[in-house]
C-alpha cells in the first residue's frame, strides 16, 4: 500500500453496467467465485449521464432520470465490481469495444492453470475472442492468455498462470485502458498516482498475440503501473490502430462504466488534482460508503476518487494487496 507516492490506496471497485443484473451475478460467480457482498434497488436514483457526476446526474447535464435501478457488489480477494442494472430503454442497443479500443476494453482475471478458468466461462456460455478456442501461451514462462466476451459482449482477460504468486482461484489482475496515445495516458496516471510505471514495452508483436487479441498483424505498445491491490494496464495499438475517441458514452451504457480509486485523503488529493490541471465532475459528495468525487482522463475514461471509513466493510483495506513486486 504504501509504494505510490499519494493518498491513493488502490482501486476499490471497477464498474460494469448490465443488461441482467442476476444472470451477470450468477455469470460470474459460477465462473470465479466472487462473492455477491450486496445487493439493493435503488428506485428512483437519478441515472448520470454521458457527461454528469455519476453519483448525482445533475440538471445541468439534462436533469434526472428516474428510471429504477438495480446494483449488486461482488468481491473478490483483492477488489470489488460493482454492477448496475439500468431500466432497457436506458441501456438499448449494442455496444461491442473492440479489442484495439479506445476506452475501458477489459479486466483480467488470473487464475492456477489447472483450474482451467478459459474453459469454465466459455462452458458458462462466453463467446471467445482469442482465436484458439482455448488460452494461448506467449512465450513459454508460464502464463496462458485469452479474451472472451460475456453474454453483453463485454471483455474480460483470463491469464492461466502455472506458478501463481496469490492463494485461492482467482485474483482481479488489472484494469485496461486503450488509447490512440499511450504517452499522454502514462503521464496523466503517473501525476495522479506520483509513482513511475514499473514497466514499459514499444513491440508487442508476433503470431501469438495475434491468437490472444483475434487480430491480424498486432503490433501494441503498452505500460503497467502497480497501484496497489491490482495492476493499471495502458495499451496504444499501432496496429490496427486505436481510433481517436469519440464522446463519451453514456454512464448506463452497456459495458464497463468506471473504475473507482480508494483515497486515504480526499480532500487533499482533490486539491492537489485540481491545482495539477485535472477537471472534476463537480465536487465531492457524500455516500453511503464516504465521499467521492468523478473526473475524467485525456481519452474521455471514468475514474472516481473514493474516501471511505475505517470500519467501512467495502474499503480495500479488508483486502489483499500485491505483495510480490
Amino acid at each position: 500500500m504504501g509504494q505510490l507516492g499519494t493518498t491513493v490506496k488502490g482501486i476499490n471497485h471497477v464498474g460494469l453496467s448490465v443488461r441482467d443484473l442476476s444472470r451477470t451475478v450468477e455469470f460470474y460467480r459460477s465462473a470465479t467465485t466472487l462473492e455477491l457482498a450486496g445487493r439493493r434497488p435503488l428506485s428512483g436514483r437519478p441515472a448520470p449521464s454521458a457527461t454528469g457526476d455519476p453519483a448525482n446526474g445533475g440538471p445541468a447535464n439534462g436533469g434526472p432520470v428516474s428510471d429504477p435501478v438495480d446494483v449488486a457488489v461482488m468481491q473478490g480477494p483483492n477488489a470489488y465490481l460493482e454492477l448496475t442494472q439500468f431500466a432497457p430503454a436506458a441501456t438499448a442497443g449494442p455496444r461491442v469495444l473492440p479489442v484495439e479500443g479506445p476506452g475501458f476494453t477489459h479486466i483480467c482475471y488470473q487464475s492456477p492453470a489447472p483450474l482451467e478458468l478459459y474453459t469454465t466461462f466459455i462452458d458458462l456460455q462466453a463467446t471467445p475472442v482469442s482465436r484458439a478456442g482455448a488460452p494461448i501461451d506467449l512465450g513459454g514462462y508460464g502464463v496462458l492468455y485469452g479474451y472472451a466476451r460475456d453474454a453483453d459482449g463485454i471483455m474480460f482477460e483470463v491469464e492461466q498462470l502455472d506458478a501463481p504468486p496469490f492463494d485461492g482461484p482467482i485474483w482481479i489482475a488489472h484494469v485496461a485502458l486503450v488509447s490512440p496515445d499511450i504517452d499522454r495516458l502514462v503521464d496523466f496516471y503517473e501525476r495522479l498516482l506520483g509513482v513511475a510505471p514499473y514497466r514499459r514495452v514499444n513491440k508487442v508483436t508476433g503470431p501469438r498475440a495475434d491468437e490472444v487479441t483475434g487480430l491480424d498483424d498486432v503490433r501494441i505498445r503498452a505500460a503497467w503501473f502497480n497501484v496497489g491491490n491490482m495492476v493499471l494496464e495502458l495499451w496504444q495499438y499501432v496496429n490496427p490502430v486505436t481510433a481517436r475517441p469519440g464522446e463519451p458514452a453514456p454512464f448506463e451504457a452497456i459495458g464497463y462504466n468506471k473504475f473507482v480509486f480508494e483515497v486515504a485523503d480526499l480532500a487533499s488529493e482533490y486539491e492537489r488534482l485540481t491545482a495539477a490541471g485535472v477537471e472534476f465532475i463537480g465536487t465531492p459528495t457524500g455516500t453511503n460508503g464516504g465521499r467521492e468525487v468523478f473526473a475524467r482522463d485525456p481519452d474521455g475514461n471514468l475514474f472516481g476518487l473514493q474516501q471511505r471509513g475505517p470500519d467501512d466493510a467495502h474499503s480495500i483495506d479488508r483486502l489483499r494487496f500485491i505483495d510480490w513486486m
